[in-house]
């Protein structure tokens, strides 16, 4: 079993970049990043997203920090690994993977 530990406060850890990435909505409608850091690959689940640029794809959390997404989408065992365990944390019931809608409405936010 892999161990799992809190992340840098966002005050020293501002921002992170992920690779392998998704975003997965739970029951109750929030939406989150999940993937591996470019940093130590470690797996990560960011908290509610509140702002995402499509054209720069950065997105801001409710705890302030902004994810940079690298790359295409895809999945990392780390990263579904801290999922699993971040929705036993967190009760969650249910939760779909929205990335493709998320990526479509998000560019539909900027006309060009």
């Amino acid at each position: 079993m892999m161990a799992l530990w809190n992340i840098a406060p966002v005050t020293s850890e501002p921002e992170v970049s992920i690779a392998r990435w998704r975003v997965l909505q739970i029951h109750d409608g929030t939406k989150h990043f999940v993937g591996a850091s470019e940093r130590d690959f470690s797996g990560r689940v960011s908290s509610g997203i509140v702002a995402f640029d499509s054209k720069t794809r950065r997105g801001r959390t409710l705890s302030g920090r902004v994810y940079q997404l690298v790359g295409s989408p895809g999945q990392s065992a780390d990263a579904d690994y801290v999922w699993q365990q971040w929705c036993l944390v967190n009760e969650v019931k249910s939760f779909t993977d929205v990335t493709v809608q998320f990526l479509g409405g998000a560019a539909d936010d900027n006309p060009e």
